[in-house]
């Protein structure tokens, strides 16, 4: 028996068969963003939208209304010093969903300033929307709950690792911490140097030297924007 929503007065089916961990390696299904652009009901709602380089796209008091997936390139959350610097606190890059954390910790409005680090698109979805696809299907709010834990230890990560002084252990204690978060056999970089210098909070000329000399010794091997732990031993003795 369908059911009408009577906050956004969409039809829909019953909600989803609940199911036990047992049924599926939740590991080898599709990410949180992938399943939420294929819903077989909500995935026709989203609507895409691609920005250029530096453009912004929400400013901080921006009532919150829908909820963006990055699906290629990178965008930016930043505020203003007192003395009028930029100040960027968090990257979103493909598969990656917000404003999540504002919205349901009830901050219904940007606390941040949103721009396009690179040319961008973003798939965006009602906000009401997005609340009913999780209300009524418990795989995607589980896949939801796993994105979430993850970006979580991602950002944990990343305030653990200012401890360290030199740019080498930064980078050695950046990869074996994002090694263990990956579900593959490779590490995935972010999408450019400067926004993996800028997430260790050092300059782009030092982060590129670095990684030369560190590759060099056999620590690791890049292929594009994907990196190969050779030496995860010697890293860890590092720190």
């Amino acid at each position: 028996m369908n059911q009408t929503d009577p906050e956004v007065g969409l039809r829909f089916g019953p909600p989803v068969r609940r199911w036990n961990l047992s049924d599926c390696d939740i590991l080898a299904e599709p990410s949180f963003a992938s399943s939420c652009l294929r819903h077989p009901v909500f995935g026709e709602l989203f609507r895409r939208k691609t920005y250029k380089l530096g453009e912004t796209i929400r400013t901080i008091g921006t009532p919150i209304k829908e909820f963006g997936i990055v699906v290629d390139g990178c965008l930016k959350s930043c505020r203003s010093t007192v003395d009028g610097d930029e100040l960027c606190s968090a990257y979103f890059e493909k598969d990656d969903v917000f404003p999540e954390l504002l919205y349901f910790t009830g901050t219904k409005e940007y606390t941040y300033n949103l721009s396009a680090a690179k040319r961008t698109t973003v798939m965006w979805l009602g906000a009401p929307y997005f609340e009913l696809m999780l209300r009524t299907d418990d795989q995607l709010l589980y896949r939801f709950m796993l994105y979430l834990s993850k970006r979580g230890l991602k950002n944990q990560m990343l305030l653990a690792c200012l401890r360290y002084r030199t740019i080498r252990e930064r980078v050695a204690f950046w990869l074996l911490e994002m090694d263990g978060i990956a579900q593959g056999d490779r590490v995935q970089l972010p999408a450019s140097q400067t926004i993996w210098a800028n997430e260790l909070r050092v300059s782009r000329a030092s982060l590129n030297q670095e990684i030369k000399r560190m590759e060099r010794l056999g620590y690791f091997r890049i292929k594009g924007h994907q990196l190969e732990l050779l030496d995860r031993e010697g890293l860890g003795n590092l720190l």
